[in-house]
């Protein structure tokens, strides 16, 4: 798996979790051989071994989230513009056929609690 941070790539063999349903078991420690050296930063030196709780329950109510756009035949799809470098955010079915282009103003609005 490739975990890329701003401008840090990461290389790790552990896999992306898969669902919601996640185990309580700890995080296992990172493996210095997995997580390597990139511009000189140890990853296991910037990304701790479990997320903080508030993390992962943030990330269960998008995984939540994407299951009832996903039951209702559609998915969020975000790209960057390479030219102007802003965010592009499409819904879309999940055949792909583009439904609704979102400006990347009315997300924000959306970001801070307002009405889409």
């Amino acid at each position: 798996m490739t975990l890329e941070i701003g401008q840090l790539t990461f290389q790790t063999a552990a896999p992306a979790p898969t669902a919601p349903g996640r185990s309580s078991a700890p995080a296992a420690e990172p493996d210095p051989a997995v997580a390597a050296p990139v511009f000189g930063v140890d990853a296991s030196d910037v990304i701790p071994a479990s997320p903080p709780p508030e993390v992962l329950a943030e990330v269960d109510a998008a995984w939540e989230r994407a299951a009832e756009l996903a039951a209702q035949n559609r998915e969020l799809h975000f790209t960057r513009d390479e030219r102007t470098g802003r965010t592009i955010i499409e819904v879309r079915t999940l055949d792909g056929e583009v439904l609704r282009t979102i400006p990347p103003s009315k997300m924000l609005d959306v970001m801070s609690g307002g009405e889409f």
